[in-house]
């Protein structure tokens, strides 16, 4: 069953990369595109000093700045379309991370099931940590001690064999 949450979530990838790059290139355009129109009014505020038709310049610098927005106003929007397509991926891989993983606990509690089990049974607090009732992203990094996300300022782990962040 794994395998089929494996190849399921790599056949939707196929596209992802010339996506990404497709929108990567037009924000570059809409870079360049920027760019020129800035040139532009610094070529046209550069007239004005010099004495020539002032009212035609401002109404062109009025008209360059409101293209600038405008261009703007669409890197904005292809950025959060660009980020919006990637975590639709990321939430999709971690829905099948916990389908995985319930799939996997069903199988041991069935193998475990017909075990006799001794010792103690304690449930384990995070070393005694409680746990804080905020809201938070799963795909966030977890950090070495509480194995949580970060809810503030952190304080560094010095112990070089952890493979979280800190």
């Amino acid at each position: 069953m794994s395998t089929t949450y494996l190849e399921e979530f790599l056949s939707s990838l196929d596209s992802l990369p010339a996506d990404i790059t497709r929108k990567l290139k037009l924000l570059k355009h809409l870079d360049e595109r920027s760019a020129a129109l800035l040139e532009k009014i610094e070529a046209s505020l550069s007239k004005s000093d010099k004495g020539d038709s002032r009212p035609a310049i401002l109404k062109s610098i009025k008209d360059d700045q409101q293209s600038c927005l405008e261009i703007a106003q669409e890197k904005i929007s292809t950025a959060q379309q660009t980020y919006d397509l990637l975590d639709l991926h990321i939430r999709r891989l971690d829905q099948d991370l916990k389908k995985f993983e319930e799939e996997r606990k069903l199988g041991k509690d069935k193998a475990n099931k017909g075990k006799k089990q001794t010792g103690d049974k304690r449930k384990s607090t995070d070393a005694g940590l409680n746990e804080i009732d905020m809201e938070y992203d799963d795909t966030e990094p977890k950090y070495c001690f509480c194995n949580q996300v970060s809810f503030g300022n952190m304080v560094a782990c010095e112990n070089p064999d952890v493979s979280v962040m800190y």
